[in-house]
């Protein structure tokens, strides 16, 4: 399954094509959620059917891919 990676803020509520930051990988998805300053969420979006969010990063939360 092809999917493209998308980050909004999670007041946002359901996902917005046009206010969303389109990410190039969950590293790059994790880095727009941490400069937003605020909750998000990270919605994966297949080429065909609808986004589902996928992951809510909470302002604060520090994400390591060690």
């Amino acid at each position: 399954m092809t999917y493209d990676i998308a980050v909004q803020p999670k007041a946002f509520g359901t996902f917005d094509e046009w206010g969303c930051d389109w990410a190039t990988d969950m590293d790059h998805a994790y880095r727009l959620a941490a400069a937003l300053g605020e909750d998000a969420v990270i919605w994966k979006c297949p080429q065909q059917g609808a986004p589902m969010a996928w992951v809510t990063v909470t302002m604060g939360e520090t994400i390591s891919a060690a």
